[in-house]
């Protein structure tokens, strides 16, 4: 069922700004501004850059007709009083003497840009497709656009530039027939290709975001898991290279990391003479040397001996791959 709020939003238009003359004596405040320029309007958030054309002919505007604030009911400044659909839509009218309505004026008599909108109803929609043309309020345009026919005007409101409390309704030029060029259809199918290209490039950003974030949390795991296999802790400057290296060697150096704590463990009392000294790869001597004697090289823990045997490993095989 589709949005009741979204279909509402589909029928605002934002125009030209409003004139706020100043009162003459004894006379209420009074607006005027064009509506509609008789033109494209283009820009809009749901029909689009291709634009929209609003046929005049026929067209129904109540006399009088509400003046809101922002296309809120509850929000009641003005009367539209004359409305001029020769060609275009001007409209003026009066402004009430509500607290909200002063404010408004007040407002523009400080400089503020206030712009005219409209909400408007068509009685069927037409989309003319590129490369055909249709004539409208006595203008050709060229396709794709889309024609608004047998139109009524519900309500006019005012509306602040650039901020309009609806954020979804994008401010119209309401300018009078810039037909497209094959240049601006062109340049119609560019942006939707350079936005279908900036999501793909989101889209891809995030899948890697969340991969980098899961193979982190999955390097965390390891190397929480490593520690307690080997009942040590690794300080916060190893755990940090762990983290940084690639999945072989990180592998590899999980590898050696067991062998060497396995080696080391001694043998029960009594059986130190069944047990055969494990042969010692000649380049991991110093690695058992150390492990065997922790009083010698330093007082460092257990742990720390673990850190700066592989350290050193690590260390001998960069040098290796230098070589």
């Amino acid at each position: 069922m589709p949005d009741p709020n979204e279909e509402r939003l589909k029928y605002l238009f934002n125009a030209a700004a409003i004139e706020v003359p100043k009162a003459e004596e004894g006379q209420k405040r009074k607006f005027k501004g064009t509506a509609y320029a008789g033109g494209r309007v283009d820009g809009h958030w749901y029909w689009g850059r291709s634009g929209v054309v609003f046929d005049l002919d026929g067209i129904e505007i109540d006399k009088p007709t509400a003046l809101l604030e922002e296309h809120f009911g509850s929000s009641r400044i003005g009367v539209v009083q004359t409305v001029d659909t020769n060609g275009k839509i001007d409209v003026s009218g009066d402004f009430l003497t509500n607290a909200k309505a002063q404010e408004i004026v007040q407002d523009s008599d400080d400089g503020f840009p206030f712009q005219m909108s409209m909400m408007i109803d068509p009685g069927s929609i037409e989309e003319v497709s590129q490369g055909k043309t249709v004539t409208v309020n006595g203008q050709m345009f060229e396709g794709p656009i889309t024609i608004f026919r047998q139109n009524r005007i519900r309500e006019f409101t005012i509306c602040s530039t650039g901020a309009d409390r609806n954020t979804s309704i994008k401010a119209f030029s309401g300018k009078a027939n810039p037909n497209p060029t094959k240049e601006d259809t062109d340049v119609t199918e560019l942006e939707k290709a350079q936005q279908a290209k900036e999501q793909a490039e989101r889209e891809r950003d995030d899948a890697l975001a969340e991969l980098k974030q899961f193979k982190a949390q999955k390097r965390a795991d390891e190397i929480a898991a490593l520690e307690t296999e080997l009942k040590t802790q690794f300080s916060a400057e190893d755990k940090t290279a762990y983290t940084n290296m690639d999945d072989s060697v990180f592998a590899f150096t999980a590898k050696q990391l067991r062998q060497f704590s396995a080696g080391s463990q001694q043998p029960p009392a009594g059986q130190q003479q069944q047990t055969q000294t494990p042969s010692v790869n000649p380049a991991f001597a110093h690695l058992f040397t150390h492990q065997a004697n922790p009083g010698q090289g330093g007082q460092a823990p257990q742990g720390s001996a673990l850190d700066q045997a592989f350290n050193q490993f690590v260390a001998a095989q960069q040098q290796g791959a230098k070589s």
